[in-house]
């Protein structure tokens, strides 16, 4: 049945009942009919979900997981990823809730939840983006009709910026590191090309253009199942600029060979993530007395600089591999117009310059030249 109730606002909130017992509301409505309608229509709409099977809505969220889990067709790193999120995340909240209980207010509140629990932005995206897809499968396998959890947008508000480094922060990081060692040349690739980790790690010698000032990217390193994947025809694979304090880092890695990684660990190995972590990155940051700063946070760097020097989002986006334009929008803030400027395009119109008075016109600064100042000129060190 449906039902409204007053609230203290003065504004009305119609309520219905599941089949399975469980009340839900409609909404809040100005006046007492339009809430009862609204009620009685979603208790309808809900009632006639499962009309293809009457039980199958009512399949808990957990056990149509553990059934769709094995279909998955990703890579096992990100199987790997996923059940990690999926176990520490998603079944706490929803094991035991039915698939046709599931609403988008529902799914909207837990991401909230996530984020005051601390939790960056991207991880909050792809614990959603998690939820979404199972019950997408859901759909096509005619067990609910509409996925509840489809297009949710995430914002967490101040927290969502993401870290990076000031210049100054950078050069006393590139400062812990050993002159001229492969460590201080993987760091300074990371923040003067925005690379992932396993692009970096997995960069071949062939696709660094020292003469042109560029490095391709086409193949990133997987170091859960340590194999090299070729990156499919999409926006990851790509060519990326290569500052000049950058490439000077990286001639000695790969003077005199045809091919092969370009960083490789003592052993003549591929660096392992973990490993360098721990003997190098940790030790590097906390003797820079740098705060809560990860690996990717660098690539957070190298789009925060581009930005902030004049870089459009959309090149930005473009450099970084960003498949949808969506995932560069989180730099957003950082491009925003200083107040200064906005007032100075906006001049009082009463005020009419003198007739032939000259207007002085300044070149345009050539968006993206921060970057490439050498980051390489800090304390403690020459060249």
């Amino acid at each position: 049945m449906a039902w409204t109730e007053q609230l203290p606002s003065g504004r009305w909130r119609g309520s219905y009942r599941l089949a399975s017992g469980a009340s839900r509301s409609a909404g809040t409505f100005a006046h007492k009919s339009a809430a009862m309608n609204a009620a009685a229509a979603a208790e309808a709409k809900a009632r006639s979900l499962g009309w293809r099977d009457p039980r199958a809505g009512l399949r808990t969220w957990g056990d149509w997981c553990d059934e769709w889990w094995p279909t998955r067709g990703v890579e096992a790193s990100t199987l790997k990823k996923d059940a990690s999120r999926r176990d520490s995340r998603l079944a706490p909240r929803w094991r035991s809730v039915p698939l046709i209980e599931i609403t988008r207010h529902d799914v909207k509140a837990w991401a909230a939840e996530l984020a005051a629990d601390g939790l960056a932005q991207s991880t909050v995206q792809r614990c959603v983006h998690l939820l979404s897809a199972s019950l997408a499968a859901a759909v096509d396998a005619e067990i609910i009709p509409t996925n509840p959890a489809s297009r949710i947008g995430v914002k967490v508000g101040d927290t969502t910026k993401e870290r990076f480094l000031t210049q100054k922060e950078a050069q006393k990081l590139l400062a812990e590191l050993d002159d001229d060692s492969v460590d201080e040349a993987l760091v300074s690739l990371l923040i003067g090309t925005g690379l992932r980790w396993g692009e970096a790690v997995g960069l071949r010698v062939e696709r660094v253009d020292l003469e042109r000032g560029i490095v391709r990217v086409a193949e990133v390193w997987d170091n859960v199942n340590g194999v090299m994947k070729a990156y499919p025809k999409s926006r990851r694979r790509r060519t990326v600029p290569l500052p000049k304090w950058v490439a000077k880092k990286l001639k000695p890695l790969v003077k005199g060979r045809a091919d092969g990684h370009v960083f490789l660990s003592a052993e003549g190995q591929a660096i392992d993530y973990s490993n360098w972590r721990r003997r190098t990155w940790v030790p590097a940051v906390a003797a820079a007395g740098i705060r809560a700063l990860t690996i990717h946070d660098l690539r957070h760097t190298y789009a925060s600089w581009l930005i902030q020097d004049g870089v459009p989002l959309e090149e930005v986006g473009r450099l970084l591999g960003h498949v949808s334009p969506l995932t560069t929008r989180r730099y957003a803030h950082l491009a925003e117009t200083p107040r200064e400027l906005v007032l100075a395009a906006l001049p009082d119109p009463s005020k009419k310059a003198k007739r032939g008075a000259s207007v002085e016109q300044k070149a345009p600064k050539r968006a993206g030249t921060g970057l490439y100042r050498a980051v390489d000129n800090r304390a403690g060190k020459t060249g």
